[in-house]
Formats: C-alpha cells, sequence, structure tokens
C-alpha cells in the first residue's frame, strides 16, 4: 500500500498550486474532494463493521482457531481506520497530526504495521486450512486456538520489525516544526536506501503473500474434489469455508493490485531527487487517479464484516444471536424483569447441543 511519504508531495503542492493552470487546479481539487467524500463512507462503514466483527468472532461459539485469526484481523483493520482518520486530517485537512515529536517517527510506524499485518494474518487462515482439509488427522494437533494466537503475535512482531524502518525515514525537524523525510535516504532516486526498501516491502507483502494465499486455496479446492459421496457433508463443510476464503483473498488482491501499481509508478510524476512538479498537468491526473484506486483498495480494511455476513452462515447466525440477546436484556430492562428466552439449545451445522456445551467454541465453517 501507499507509503507515507506522499504526505511530503502533498505539502509541497499546497505551495506552488498557483503555478498550476486553472485545469491542473480543478482536478487536484477533485482528488481531494474524492478524499473528503469517500473516506468518510468508508469510515462509516467499516468502524461499526470491524467492531461488530471482533464482537463476534470473539464469543464463546466462535472461539476457535480461525476465529482467532480473524479477531487479529478485526483489530488489525480497526487500528488501521484509526490511523488513516490521523493521515486523512493532515493530509487533507491540514490538520498536521504528524507535525509533533515522536507521533512524526512513530505513527507511520503503526500505520504501516497495521497494512503488512492484514494480509499475513488472511494467509495465517488460509494456511490452517489447508493443513485442516490435507491432513485432518492433524487437525487437533496443529489447528489450536493457542497455537494460532502464538502465529498471530509472530506475525504481529514481524510486520512490526519491517515497518519499524519508518521511524528512521522520518524525522521531526525542529527548525520548521514539521515532520519530514530524511534527505539521505532519498538520495539515489531508484537505488536510494528509501526506494530498495519499499521495493522490497511492496513486492515481499504486496504481491507474494496474495499470491500464497492464491496458490494455498487452488490447493484446497483441488483437494476438495476429491472427496467421495460418502464424505459428502465434510465436503460441503470444505466447500463453504473455501469459498469463504476465495472471497475474502481474491477481494484483497483485486483491491491491492492496483494501488501497488499506482505507488510503483510514482517516480514517473514524483521522483525523488529533481524537480518534482515539471508537468503539472500529468502530476494532477496522477493525484486524481491515486486518490480514487486507494480509496477503493481501502475498502479491504472496511468491509470484511460484509463479505462474511454474505458468505458465511455460522457468522450471520451469531450475530442474529448476538441481536435476540441485546434485544431481550433491552426488554428485561425496560420491564423490570428477565425473559426466559425459548432458546435453549444452540444450533451448529452438524449437531444440537445444550447452552452448557454451547459455551465451549466450536469449528464453524471458517
Amino acid at each position: 500500500m501507499a507509503n507515507t511519504s506522499v504526505l511530503n508531495v502533498l505539502r509541497s503542492m499546497r505551495n506552488v498550486t498557483h503555478a498550476m493552470a486553472t485545469t491542473e487546479v480543478n482536478i487536484f481539487d477533485t482528488s481531494h474532494a474524492v478524499d473528503k467524500i469517500i473516506s468518510p463512507i468508508l469510515y462509516f462503514f467499516g468502524f461499526p463493521g470491524n467492531i461488530i466483527s471482533i464482537i463476534l468472532w470473539m464469543q464463546p461459539r466462535m472461539r476457535h482457531s480461525s476465529g482467532t485469526y480473524l479477531t487479529a484481523l478485526g483489530f488489525t483493520d480497526l487500528l488501521f481506520l484509526v490511523i488513516h482518520v490521523l493521515f486523512e486530517l493532515h493530509k487533507i485537512w491540514g490538520v498536521y497530526t504528524f507535525d509533533v515529536p515522536v507521533l512524526c517517527e512513530g505513527l507511520p510506524v503503526l500505520f504501516m504495521a497495521t497494512q503488512y499485518l492484514s494480509p499475513l494474518l488472511v494467509l495465517g487462515f488460509t494456511v490452517e486450512r489447508f493443513i485442516c482439509v490435507r491432513w485432518p488427522s492433524q487437525r487437533d494437533r496443529l489447528c489450536t486456538s493457542s497455537r494460532a494466537k502464538i502465529v498471530s503475535l509472530c506475525l504481529a512482531g514481524f510486520a512490526l520489525l519491517l515497518a519499524s524502518m519508518q521511524a528512521y525515514f522520518y524525522k521531526f525537524n525542529k527548525v520548521n516544526q514539521t515532520c519530514e523525510m530524511r534527505k539521505s535516504i532519498q538520495t539515489g532516486g531508484h537505488a536510494s536506501l528509501w526506494s530498495i526498501w519499499t521495493w522490497i516491502t511492496e513486492m515481499l507483502v504486496f504481491l507474494c503473500v496474495p499470491v500464497l494465499i492464491l496458490v494455498c486455496n487452488i490447493l484446497i479446492i483441488r483437494l476438495v474434489r476429491r472427496y467421495t459421496e460418502f464424505e459428502s457433508s465434510c465436503k460441503e463443510r470444505a466447500l463453504t469455508t473455501t469459498f469463504s476464503l476465495l472471497l475474502v483473498s481474491f477481494y484483497f488482491i483485486i483491491t491491492t493490485l492496483p494501488v501497488s501499481i499506482v505507488y510503483a509508478m510514482r517516480y514517473t510524476f514524483v521522483p525523488l531527487d529533481g524537480d518534482a512538479f515539471t508537468d503539472h498537468k500529468a502530476l494532477a491526473r496522477y493525484l486524481l487517479a491515486k486518490s480514487i484506486i486507494e480509496e477503493i483498495g481501502m475498502t479491504h480494511y472496511a468491509c470484511k464484516f460484509y463479505l462474511f455476513l454474505v458468505a458465511e452462515r455460522p457468522f450471520r447466525e451469531e450475530l442474529m444471536r448476538l441481536c435476540m440477546r441485546i434485544k431481550v436484556s433491552a426488554l428485561s430492562s425496560q420491564n423490570g424483569y428477565r425473559f426466559q428466552t425459548s432458546d435453549n439449545t444452540a444450533h451448529t451445522d452438524w449437531i444440537e447441543v445444550s447452552q452448557v456445551e454451547a459455551s465451549k467454541p466450536e469449528e464453524t465453517n471458517m
């Protein structure tokens, strides 16, 4: 995803906008309008969606190994949106939230870490599902909630390690009271430290990881097709799981790849050295296209709740149970007594169990 150095470009653009022709200024204003309009819409859907997802995946019924990954994914996407609000305030609304010591170096680290961690967690539960399908006898040993927590923490540590370079790239200029990139890391254009590091991390996280996710899902599909008619129930379950994983992973690839391509084209319009504004029209059009594509790319941080709502029956059922509990609790509070619900059993995809058993985590389609 896009590196935060674009903030420097936009800050400089404010100083040169007066040199542009009217058409270029209009395009530049339109790119800002795209951010101002679309981002709040994504926040409107993304914040409640991620919060509800976290609540649902933390329910006892959903607290299986895959649910652990998805809970971590919900927290990651939620943190991304929070930091993205700060970036939007800085980049679009002129509220310079990063022009403060510590925040200048720290927030870019967290921002990039959330972008790295999201696809890594998707890869995590995809690999787990492959293990379940390929080696079902090893499922109880390899695919446990405790192991999923350890893997999630390791992935978070790896994401923070990759993002930690951002703390070196950025520094607070005490003279100008601004947050800016170090000049030394930009020296050399394509051969600069910043360029090389960015390309390595972009290709690793936003190309290699999605490809691995895709390969795992293809292998899962091939394995599922080998089920016999006698194993039809297992086949149906695995197919549902595969559909959900494919939906999330393909949506991630579709929304991420265009952003990476646009970001890779930045040197054509905004070189690291030399005059970055020799062609104002091309730069304005690039920034407009970049704004639109980045807003589309950001949807995968805001829309996973709605994807699971469409693809996962256990997820929908858990949401309905949660809504019913809230409704009953509200009615009980309003009327001064507790209602006895008729839901004395917990229904899963395969069996009906008592409420005591329902408190235990189960392996759903995820």
